[in-house]
């Protein structure tokens, strides 16, 4: 993996939140996931990627108790990805992401895929 920190950390400060999805699944995250996923919020800081913007969040229907399990969530990332290498961040594997929506960015980049190994859920109560 090598990362074009810069580039990356200019287009998070630059991504204006109206690019964002405005469900209320995705606010959710946004709004909890810094707080929630400090550890993986500092590894990905460390790589100018903000972990409250991301790409592309994936998500369950919340259960009965307001608790949303979240599947993955994608990040854009400037520089290359030679190798199918997982990171594991906590409990938190990050690896390629083989699918995702067109980023419209033609620069080179990657967009990197975060799967919880047991769980990533936010509760909407609270």
């Amino acid at each position: 993996m090598k990362i074009d920190i810069v580039k990356t950390k200019e287009y998070y400060n630059s991504l204006p939140l109206d690019m964002l999805c405005d469900c209320d699944y995705c606010k959710l995250y946004y709004i909890k996931s810094r707080k929630e996923f400090a550890e993986l919020a500092l590894w990905l800081d460390k790589y100018g990627v903000d972990i409250e913007k991301p790409f592309e969040v994936m998500s369950l229907e919340p259960d009965e108790s307001g608790m949303l399990d979240y599947i993955g969530v994608q990040y854009i990332v400037f520089g290359t990805f030679s190798n199918d290498n997982s990171y594991y961040v906590g409990e938190f594997n990050i690896k390629i992401a083989h699918s995702h929506p067109n980023t419209g960015i033609s620069d080179e980049h990657f967009v990197l895929e975060v799967i919880p190994m047991n769980s990533m859920k936010l509760s909407f109560n609270g």
